[in-house]
């Protein structure tokens, strides 16, 4: 079939993130070890001739819909002049995904047709999972093009989450540049002690963009991002719960030398008996707590410090295949 006569209905689903270890130093080179989520976004679409050009668009966080609105001819232009600051933010950016769609592939949206599309989102905005990887791969789909060709025209970053968003298992993720492909390892990332491993959103919302702006991957000692490289690669395959819990506690404390940054249990844990870490961007979005103790205790005393929502690795980890 033509890319410029889709079939009537069409569905893609993309997982959501996390960073386990190589946060910031992926983008200098490190290996970093992330992993797709049971969280995710599925895109939704069906068409029909038109004389002209339009995309009706909804999006739905948790059920509850959250945007709609429309574009309109072969520029893709949306009435921006109801909506709060916040969605006329998410329209443009959809836009520009939709626009650099186009770009790569020019026959896509480029037929007189209406376009009904529902983008699903089953996670929170706030918790960093992974919105705009997600969306950015579906959409790659859509148009039939090279997701990370669709992501270095729109996004700066090392393109994990990307990975993760196409990925049935955990990866170990090699940043080669940008515009260039990156190298993707899949590997067994599922500790025998998974069930004294927690995540916990901090409640912040990290600004990843900002995050990776301050930061100058330039500026590390390659003796740093080999180290990193090494614990992505022993962490990935740690089969001991202390072993990993000491891995860990030496990622943060590198990484904190490297931002000048006190590690996040330094600041509010210091009570915690075990090892709590941060994930992607320092200062917001997910935890991973490890402890040698009961789950449930582990979850009490993040609940009793207000920490809401906590997750187990279990209830965390993807499970389900892909539908393309």
């Amino acid at each position: 079939m033509q890319p410029d006569t889709p079939p009537q209905s069409l569905f893609f689903q993309s997982s959501g993130k996390l960073m386990i270890s190589g946060e910031y130093l992926v983008l200098a080179g490190a290996n970093a070890l992330a992993m797709p989520v049971s969280y995710g976004q599925t895109l939704h679409i069906e068409s029909a001739p038109s004389k002209n050009i339009c995309v009706e668009w909804k999006t739905i966080i948790q059920e509850n819909q959250w945007l709609v609105f429309s574009f309109h001819g072969t520029g893709l232009h949306a009435d921006e002049s109801a909506m709060t600051a916040s969605q006329e933010t998410s329209v443009r950016f959809i836009q520009s995904i939709l626009l650099a769609a186009k770009q790569i592939n020019p026959s896509f949206l480029s037929e007189g047709r209406v376009w009904h599309v529902r983008s699903a989102l089953d996670f929170k905005l706030d918790w960093g999972l992974g919105s705009s990887s997600s969306l950015i791969s579906n959409i790659a789909w859509w148009a039939g093009v090279n997701p990370f060709d669709l992501f270095y025209q729109i996004a700066s970053g090392s393109g994990y989450d990307i990975a993760c968003a196409r990925s049935k298992k955990p990866i170990l993720y090699t940043y080669t540049g940008k515009n260039k492909y990156p190298l993707i390892k899949p590997v067994d990332f599922n500790p025998p002690f998974s069930d004294h491993m927690v995540f916990l959103y901090s409640g912040k919302k990290q600004d990843s963009a900002r995050s990776i702006r301050d930061f100058n991957p330039a500026a590390v000692p390659d003796a740093i991002i080999a180290q990193i490289s090494d614990l992505s690669e022993q962490m990935a395959s740690s089969n001991h719960l202390k072993d990993f819990m000491e891995m860990m506690r030496l990622h943060e404390n590198i990484l904190g030398e490297c931002l000048g940054m006190r590690p996040v249990q330094q600041k509010y844990f210091t009570d915690f008996s075990g090892v709590v870490k941060s994930l992607g961007a320092w200062g917001g979005d997910f935890l991973l707590a490890v402890a040698d103790m009961d789950q449930k205790k582990i979850i009490r005393y993040f609940q009793d410090k207000g920490y809401d929502p906590v997750f187990t690795f279990e209830e965390m980890r993807f499970k389900n295949d892909h539908n393309k």
